[in-house]
């Protein structure tokens, strides 16, 4: 493919590509197509109870985005360095912020041959970095509102 025709081709065959395995997604994860090019999947989680994931389809990429934590109250220096060295490792999916300060993590794929199993490796990046660094965030960022 080539030209003008490529990136609505290839975003069209993505997004076919994102609904069959959303719509694959077992109980009790939850999903809504807001758009033809946009999803938004809960699939659970034990240290944070549901783990949001936005997935939307661009001409030439697919972006995961999990809405992870607000930014910290307390501590921000130890919060954003755990963040930073957690980052150090990551390769399906990375810490990012928002415009707010809001903690996210962050996943791309081409479209261009984009997979059903691509989609289970990036969205299982986000639980695992999700189940890993939850409760770890919140005792760091939030700690006086766990103290006794």
């Amino acid at each position: 493919m080539s030209g003008m025709r490529a990136g609505p081709v290839l975003k069209a065959l993505a997004a076919r590509t994102v609904a069959t395995w959303v719509a694959t997604l077992p109980e009790p994860a939850t999903s809504e197509r807001v758009r033809d090019d946009f999803f938004y999947v809960r699939v659970p989680g034990h240290a944070r109870r549901w783990i949001p994931i936005e997935i939307e389809v661009d001409e030439r990429t697919v972006r995961l985005t999990s809405h992870v934590l607000i930014p910290p109250e307390e501590d921000a220096e130890s919060f954003w360095r755990f963040l930073l060295r957690t980052n150090a490792d990551a390769s399906d999916a990375a810490f990012a912020i928002d415009p707010d300060g809001v903690v996210l993590l962050v996943g791309r794929t081409p479209c261009d041959g984009l997979t059903e199993d691509d989609l289970d490796r990036i969205v299982g990046a986000i639980v695992t970095k999700t189940e890993r660094t939850f409760r770890t965030l919140l005792r760091i960022g939030f700690a006086s509102r766990f103290s006794d």
